[in-house]
């Protein structure tokens, strides 16, 4: 639901609350990585996703010895996808506003989309969405509508 929120009042919450989280919780370095790519802090959201994937290996809360964290590996690609792709579906339509990390060359991931198969291609210089399977539908990448056929594609410079 964070359409239902303005951009300043999540910019506001989150420099506020950010630096007095602990981060203990698996599912806190996620969600925060999630909101800070949502907000344009880019380098936080990278931040936010090391510790995510990092939790077990860097034994962050010395805990090692209880078990993995599930909710964090899932948390790590949320953090891709919701995050550093900016995913999300208002109002019944499927939205992208991707950005890459600075550290990275590229990433990939498929998801399917109520019957659509896509596949979402990021980096430095440009963003495939390919349909791979599905028919013609309609999604939003940086707020600008595009039609994607089936076995269509779309590509934006970044």
């Amino acid at each position: 639901m964070n359409h239902r929120f303005p951009l300043e009042e999540k910019k506001r919450n989150f420099d506020f609350y950010e630096p007095m989280t602990v981060h203990e919780s698996s599912l806190s370095p996620c969600v925060h990585s999630i909101i800070a790519a949502e907000i344009s802090y880019e380098e936080k959201a990278y931040e936010m996703y090391l510790r995510t994937t990092r939790l077990e290996l860097d034994n962050y809360n010395n805990d090692i010895e209880d078990g993995l964290h599930i909710t964090s590996m899932a948390g790590s690609w949320l953090s891709i996808v919701h995050g550093f792709a900016g995913m999300c579906v208002v109002k019944g339509a499927l939205h992208f506003k991707p950005f890459i990390p600075k550290a990275w060359d590229n990433y990939t991931f498929k998801i399917n989309f109520r019957g659509h198969l896509i596949k979402v291609d990021v980096d430095h210089q440009q963003v495939v969405i390919t349909q791979e399977k599905g028919s013609d539908f309609s999604l939003y990448i940086h707020g600008e509508e595009n039609h994607l056929s089936n076995d269509g594609k779309v590509t934006l410079k970044q």
